[in-house]
């Protein structure tokens, strides 16, 4: 189902696809239609295909009652703020555009010429609606259940990073909280943007009472953020741990914000 340069599919038997999401459609025609972006059908307008955007409101509502619900059951402790934040985390675009990528669905796209030629395999929103969609696919094929299947299946690891630790999922958050009361509020400097328009490259630091603790890259300054702060927490931790850490938080606690 890959792509060939003209952007039509290639002919390609789905199976590999298929076994990458571990899922057999019955109606194929679904998983084409949840591949389809709406640059290929005003290019083909003589083949009427139908675009994912239909199957990704479907996939988008699908996803949130899973999550919901498997927050719900494996987190009976955890507060409704807290649960709505993680399953916040686990349902944005960089998230679905990561689990897109490691299943390949960026080759598999339907795309038109415009938008393959200035990067539209790789652009989070595109990702992110064609995994939607997806679930969306499976849910109308098979049911709910198929649909919680490949939704574990698909977010298993963003799932077990979660019960490991759940900085994790929201790194910016995690970090307040850690250094809460013992350094300064941590401050995100974007240092570098290269790129053009349609597809930027953002590189962040995260400081804290001056000191660089991280720095992050990406399609946004969000994600760029987020990477940031997850190596902050690594070297606060870090910080923490060392002996010398106690005193060096009592200076910081009292110091001044960059």
């Amino acid at each position: 189902m890959a792509s060939t340069s003209s952007t039509a599919p290639s002919g390609a038997s789905p199976d590999g696809l298929e076994a990458r999401l571990g899922v057999r459609f019955r109606d194929p025609g679904l998983l084409r239609t949840a591949l389809t972006h709406s640059s290929y059908t005003n290019e083909h307008p003589g083949d009427s295909p139908e675009t994912n955007e239909r199957l990704e409101f479907l996939g988008d509502a699908v996803l949130g009652l899973i999550v919901a619900e498997t927050l719900y059951a494996s987190h009976p402790s955890v507060e409704e703020g807290r649960l709505t934040e993680w399953r916040a985390q686990l349902v944005c675009g960089p998230t679905l555009s990561r689990v897109a990528t490691r299943l390949g669905l960026g080759d598999e796209l339907l795309l038109g010429r415009g938008e393959e030629s200035t990067g539209g395999r790789t652009r989070e929103g595109n990702l992110e609606r064609a995994f939607e969609a997806i679930v969306g696919a499976v849910m109308l094929d098979q049911g709910l259940e198929a649909a919680r299947g490949f939704a574990h299946h698909a977010l298993r690891d963003e799932i077990a990073a979660l019960d490991e630790d759940s900085s994790v999922l929201n790194p910016k958050g995690a970090l307040q909280q850690l250094v809460q009361g013992r350094f300064g509020r941590p401050h995100y400097v974007t240092t570098h943007e290269e790129g053009p328009e349609h597809a930027r490259r953002f590189t962040i630091e995260v400081r804290i009472d001056g000191e660089v603790f991280g720095a992050g890259s990406g399609s946004s300054k969000q994600t760029a953020e987020k990477e940031a702060a997850r190596m902050a927490i690594a070297a606060v931790r870090a910080r923490l741990d060392d002996p010398a850490g106690d005193s060096w938080s009592s200076d910081a606690s009292n110091g001044t914000e960059a």
